[in-house]
């Protein structure tokens, strides 16, 4: 039985990081009445951001000039352009871009700060692309606490605030229909537990996420430069970002676009202790280990290290129709350089315990790299190369692995780093140098470490499949993030932030992203929709 019908003036749907932002800014600026909607329960608002590790691009920053790092927007704009690779038609995503780079730094980080987020002081250098292509310097800001700090300030700031009454807040809610008369939103209706309820608003903002969540469309969508989609895909998005509300606001006109622009992951393995079907992680694989194909042969002439380039990574394990490849490693160098994406496996950083962050760079991650290889199926390992062969095999059961080619690969790379630093003559090795010289990374990197070493036992061996993670298209906007009909004009009303518009625009990272721009994004794009409102 449906409810009464309740008026209001704002809808926000999604209490993701975009959403909760754009109500908490809403209560700042405005004495609107706000109701957030939201298909999760109370302990999953923030829904994705509150499982990432948190990191943010920014440029200019004062992070950054504390650990010497020159950087500028102009330069931060040319890197971004360059990986994006945007289209003639691509306007919006190209504004959207240009905005962001420009006003990170202020209306991001600072914005956050003012509600308790801090950063390290030394940023980490992710995606640096495989011929230096990608970030020229390092903008990648971690946040203590990681994406949950994020959630945790946005969200307690909500509940504090003198306005809090003003917004009605309901979970396990899911938008079925957005009410539109002439040619603006005049509200919608959503499901729960009682049932089914109607509810009146002329605007409406759009913070579902991606599709990301929905493997039906990731296939369907699946970029044509990457071949056929893997037969095995796993689940790295959130589950409800399934791409309901972009099917409706394209049922009302507006412009869905760039759905087969994605942000997949390659270097993905099964979840330990899975939470929902398919359910992978993301790691954060070591620099040291060796990537083989399925047949146990070396990728090159450019060996694949997946932590400079994620798309390229993705692009050679598709190469394959398999889709996944081996990492070959030991326990010395997974202890050192083995880490996983996301707030579940850094707790020392999401509990903000100092001493024990410093103790895992200084030491590593034993207790890290145990969990995954007594409870994760994607880790095996051995003492010889032929013992692990024959582990690699049994955990594919393909037929696909040269046990033998996969045993000369790893004692040829070995070869050459017994000859002597002054001898190397392997880009691996020429990149490994290159990491050790930048400090965020000198402690957890190894020093040209032998893979088959008596001291450095056991042989560890992961193999790393697809990974469905972020959308990089969506709902177009302008730079209001007001949402665009086919012919350009604004749907009345209605609008759309974060990963559902693409972090804006429609697509504002281009075909690749530089990485720490979600979450930025989601930021950005919901106080833009928040300031946009509170001005008309």
């Amino acid at each position: 039985m449906a409810t009464a019908p309740k008026q209001v003036d704002v809808v926000v749907v999604g209490a993701g990081l975009a959403g909760l932002v754009t109500t908490l800014e809403l209560l700042e600026r405005t004495d609107l009445r706000v109701m957030l909607l939201d298909r999760g329960q109370p302990d999953e608002v923030g829904g994705l951001a509150r499982e990432a590790f948190g990191g943010m691009f920014m440029a200019d920053t004062r992070e950054q000039r504390f650990s010497r790092v020159r950087d500028s927007v102009e330069l931060a704009t040319e890197d971004w352009f360059r990986v994006a690779e945007f289209e003639d038609n691509d306007e919006w995503p190209r504004r959207w871009a240009t905005e962001y780079v420009a006003r990170a730094r202020d209306e991001v980080g600072d914005w956050l700060k003012r509600y308790g987020v801090r950063f390290f002081p030394v940023v980490n250098w992710a995606e640096r692309g495989v011929y230096g292509d990608g970030n020229s310097v390092p903008r990648f800001h971690l946040a203590w606490g990681t994406g949950l700090a994020l959630v945790d300030a946005v969200w307690g700031a909500i509940q504090r605030h003198p306005g809090r009454a003003r917004v009605d807040v309901r979970f396990g809610a899911r938008v079925t229909k957005l009410r539109h008369r002439g040619g603006a939103v005049r509200g919608c209706q959503f499901s729960s537990d009682s049932g089914m309820t109607e509810v009146g608003a002329d605007r409406i903002v759009i913070a579902a996420g991606g599709v990301g969540g929905n493997l039906e469309i990731v296939r369907r969508e699946w970029p044509p430069e990457l071949g056929k989609p893997p037969a095995e895909i796993l689940m790295g998005s959130h589950y409800y970002a399934d791409g309901a509300m972009h099917k409706e606001v394209a049922r009302l006109g507006g412009n869905v676009t760039h759905l087969n622009r994605m942000w997949n992951y390659a270097d993905a393995v099964r979840h330990p202790r899975p939470l929902r079907p398919l359910h992978g992680l993301k790691l954060i694989p070591p620099r040291s280990g060796l990537v083989l194909d399925p047949t146990g042969r070396r990728y090159g002439p450019i060996p694949l290290i997946p932590t400079f380039d994620a798309y390229y990574a993705l692009q050679r394990m598709c190469e394959d129709p398999r889709g996944y490849y081996w990492m070959i490693c030991n326990w010395k160098i997974a202890r050192r350089e083995l880490d996983v994406s996301g707030s579940q496996y850094n707790p020392s950083i999401r509990e903000k315990r100092l001493v024990r962050f410093i103790l895992s760079i200084l030491l590593g991650k034993p207790t890290l790299v145990r969990h995954f290889v007594d409870h994760c199926p994607d880790f095996v390992t051995a003492k010889t190369l032929s013992d692990l062969g024959e582990k690699m095999a049994g955990v594919m059961n393909d037929g696909a692995l040269d046990a033998e080619l996969m045993a000369s690969e790893v004692e040829r790379y070995d070869s050459t780093i017994a000859r002597g630093k002054p001898l190397f003559n392997d880009d691996q090795l020429r990149r490994i140098a290159q990491l050790r010289n930048w400090r965020g990374d000198r402690l957890r990197t190894c020093p040209f470490q032998l893979i088959v070493d008596e001291d450095a036992m056991p042989l560890i061996a992961i193999r790393m499949t697809v990974m469905a993670r972020k959308s990089l298209g969506g709902i177009q906007t302008d730079l209001r993030s007001r949402v665009l009909r086919l012919d350009g004009e604004p749907i009345g009303g209605l609008y759309a932030v974060g990963e559902a518009a693409g972090f804006g625009g429609g697509g504002m990272h281009g075909k690749r992203s530089l990485e720490g721009t979600f979450l930025g994004g989601c930021v950005f794009s919901g106080r833009i929709a928040a300031d946009a409102i509170a001005s008309r």
